[in-house]
């Protein structure tokens, strides 16, 4: 669980940088769900 609380700000940023990629936002996806 410790490993999971440790990437979640790690997906915060990424979103950020998502909303000006684009395609990119596809493979955040997949791991997002997984």
């Amino acid at each position: 669980m410790t490993e999971t609380r440790n990437l979640a700000p790690i997906i915060i940023k990424k979103k950020k940088v998502i909303a000006g990629g684009g395609h990119h936002g596809g493979a955040w996806k997949v791991a997002y769900a997984d």
